[in-house]
């Protein structure tokens, strides 16, 4: 017990001492072309490397070894892996992370690992998987190309969009938006507000094993409409309440000219557009002059006979974006709803820690927290809407900017240089084969009696005994 506590007791000495104390030497507090500049001027013979010294100050001894050529490679240990083989690794993660299917620190450590062992230098981490430190320092050498970033989820119907549809989509879009202004150009997107402010990092004792944060939470939503145009100006907000009735409290105090509506499903039907379209969209397209184009997913819920017939009478054009392809193509999807929700978990937040009673978020106070979220995404809020419609290239037009995020396989093999083999890994799992399943057939059981496969009719059990199970061939063997 002595030993281990010596060692800790050593390790806090040296610690302290790498630490710098006031009044100790400052360490490289100059440029690079400064110590080029005294470099020369020493070289040139215009003055000596004292008085170097004094004019730049720049240490004496650093001049003269960055004459001599001397102390020429990076501060601290040389890298386990070379230039070369790192910057292989650093293609590797990059086209991991195009094709969908991004590594884990974890995976990085096994990754280098294997290939160490394969070339037989795994003596380099001493025949273990490299540490956290070399993950941190080789994230930091390589900080302009890599990052590391959370995750967002998305479905493999929405990773398999191919490039042929999406340079459909803007081909047809470019007719329609073509020669029409940012301010006529609108879109307008659904989503939600949850009353589970989310988890965050806290400072808790060490050794706490279940680190939890009393905060009352449901999986209680609140739909609304957001609509903008392609000049950043921001439309009325449309708010759907799941309920069957509307209560005054319910739409007192929320942003001005918000509109309130209710359904029993709490999201947005056929009548509950045609009324937003109404209230909404109309009274916008009836002062802008020329044609207006409307951007929207492509839901049934938003078209019926009379939305088109105003469409007609106020000169309106829908367009439609590929379906699971918002995560693409929506303008608000892509970069306004991201800070949105960000700050409804703070303002949520602090609204649980002042009302810790209300076990869910109470729809009374729903229209001032509204109100507080504008507020909050003012600052940056024509500026978001902006960056959307430019990140989705629909406003200016150019489709290279989606275009750009589909990995095709024979440009990422030019471009990245990786081999073939992680390319068809990378393929199959951006795309893969699902598994093929025969028709089911209804089993005719007593009630509270289960049943095996050998249970079922003779067709099972003969395809059961020519497959040759166990117990066919114990039961074979003994006979």
């Amino acid at each position: 017990m002595v030993k281990p506590q010596l060692n800790k007791h050593k390790s806090r000495i040296r610690r302290s001492k790498s630490r710098r104390q006031l009044g100790s030497r400052t360490y490289r507090n100059y440029s690079e072309e400064m110590l080029k500049l005294a470099c020369q001027s020493v070289e040139s013979g215009q003055i000596s490397s004292r008085d170097a010294e004094r004019q730049f100050g720049i240490p004496r001894r650093t001049i003269v070894n960055k004459i001599k050529n001397k102390h020429s490679k990076s501060v601290g240990h040389p890298t386990v892996l070379s230039a070369d083989e790192e910057a292989q690794i650093v293609r590797v993660l990059r086209a991991t992370s195009d094709f969908g299917s991004p590594l884990t620190k974890v995976d990085l450590k096994l990754l280098v690992h294997e290939y160490l062992k394969k070339n037989s230098r795994d003596q380099k981490f001493k025949n273990r998987i490299p540490g956290d430190a070399w993950v941190q320092g080789f994230l930091g050498r390589h900080a302009d190309e890599l990052s590391l970033r959370t995750t967002q989820n998305i479905s493999k119907a929405r990773a398999e969009k191919g490039p042929q549809e999406i340079a459909e989509y803007f081909e047809n879009l470019s007719k329609t938006i073509k020669d029409i202004p940012a301010e006529n150009i609108v879109n307008f997107d659904e989503t939600n507000l949850s009353d589970d402010p989310g988890s965050s990092k806290c400072i808790f004792r060490r050794g706490v094993k279940y680190p939890e944060r009393v905060v009352n939470s449901t999986k209680g939503n609140i739909s609304l409409m957001f609509t903008a145009t392609a000049s950043g100006q921001s439309l009325p907000l449309y708010v759907v309440y799941k309920s069957t009735n509307l209560y005054t409290e319910w739409v007192s105090g929320g942003p001005p000219d918000t509109r309130y509506n209710c359904t029993k499903s709490g999201w947005f039907d056929s009548a509950m557009f045609e009324n937003y379209f109404e209230t909404i969209i109309l009274p916008w397209a009836q002062t802008a002059l020329g044609t207006k184009v409307v951007i929207c997913d492509n839901l049934s819920s938003h078209l019926n006979i009379k939305v088109v017939e105003l469409c007609q009478q106020n000169d309106i054009k829908f367009v439609f974006i590929p379906p699971r392809s918002t995560h693409l193509t929506q303008p608000l999807d892509v970069a306004f709803f991201g800070p949105l929700k960000k700050a409804w978990r703070k303002i949520l937040y602090q609204y649980k820690l002042r009302n810790p009673i209300q076990t869910c978020l109470n729809k009374k106070h729903f229209p001032k927290l509204l109100s507080k979220l504008t507020e909050a995404i003012q600052m940056k809020e024509h500026e978001n809407i902006k960056s959307g419609f430019k990140a989705t290239g629909v406003f200016p037009l150019n489709p290279q900017e989606v275009l750009k995020k589909i990995p095709e396989i024979q440009e990422e093999i030019l471009t990245y240089g990786i081999d073939q083999a992680l390319v068809d890994y990378l393929k199959e799992t951006r795309a893969p084969q699902p598994m093929k399943v025969k028709r089911n057939k209804r089993i005719d059981c007593e009630p509270g009696r289960s049943v095996t496969v050998f249970d079922l009719n003779i067709d099972t059990i003969k395809t059961r005994i020519t497959k040759k199970s166990p117990i066919v061939a114990l039961n074979q063997r003994k006979n």
